[in-house]
């Protein structure tokens, strides 16, 4: 496997890539998935990274993690975060050829306040925000995979992330608006994996449901798992990531299986 590491407007920016060689039974280009880790657009948390991309890149798949900016390093992630998010998926595929992967089979995966940042990319792409210059079809994920993910603030959904991304305690109600994702789903939003617990005490399973709506009344394919058992922060929902003893996994466990199906097809 070669492993990339660079800084993509100022932040780390990682690769892993499985080998390529004569003998090798794959022999077409592969799908990519850029993750994008949870922590409350506060910090990145390190088990929605590297386990993540190693579990893809098993499987096949070129996987990249981007520490985007949040507000432990930064006044504010907004709108840093956003803008690296797409400069990522540029990123990929101007070295698509080089990597040996299909530019039109670039996922973005994210985990909580990171699965908002990876919907920003599937539904803001095409609504002129000012996150990037240049071909807006070129900064467009082809698929989306979002686990647990943040979709709007308020009670109904997780207000500490968008406070972090806004930078301040004090939103406004047009930012807040602004980020709340399932309205701003079009017939142009790309086909979207979710997953979530409907024990997650942190960040409810409705923010899935309402997006898998938005997808459904768009006509967008989706696939939706919501696991009964389970709180907020899974990872893998094995052993790598959580305390728990090796050969008893999570039923959740079973999502890094499902989403490689759903990339490859």
């Amino acid at each position: 496997m070669k492993y990339i590491t660079t800084e993509l407007m100022g932040r780390p920016f990682r690769g892993y890539i499985p080998d390529g060689t004569e003998r090798a039974y794959y022999k077409g280009k592969r799908p990519a998935v850029i993750i994008f880790p949870g922590g409350g657009y506060y910090f990145t948390y390190e088990g929605e990274g590297e386990p993540i991309a190693l579990r893809f890149a098993a499987r096949g798949i070129c996987a990249f993690v981007l520490d985007y900016t949040c507000t432990d390093t930064a006044d504010s992630a907004y709108p840093h975060a956003q803008k690296q998010a797409f400069a990522s998926i540029a990123y990929v595929r101007d070295h698509a050829e080089e990597w040996g992967i299909d530019p039109h089979n670039v996922s973005t995966c994210g985990f909580s306040a990171g699965g908002h940042l990876c919907a920003c990319t599937g539904v803001l792409w095409n609504k002129g925000e000012g996150f990037f210059e240049g071909d807006p079809a070129y900064h467009r994920p082809d698929k989306l995979i979002l686990c647990y993910p943040v979709m709007r603030g308020g009670k109904d959904g997780n207000h500490g992330s968008l406070q972090n991304l806004y930078g301040n305690t004090e939103v406004p109600e047009d930012f807040l608006e602004r980020f709340n994702l399932p309205p701003k789903v079009d017939g142009e939003t790309p086909p979207a994996f979710l997953w979530a617990t409907s024990a997650d005490g942190a960040v409810p399973a409705t923010c899935s449901l309402d997006f898998a709506s938005a997808l459904a009344k768009q006509g967008i394919p989706y696939e939706l798992h919501i696991w009964r058992d389970g709180d907020h922060g899974l990872c893998l929902g094995d052993h790598v990531t959580q305390a728990m003893p090796f050969g008893n996994p999570l039923p959740v466990a079973e999502w890094v299986d499902l989403a490689t199906r759903f990339i490859y097809e």
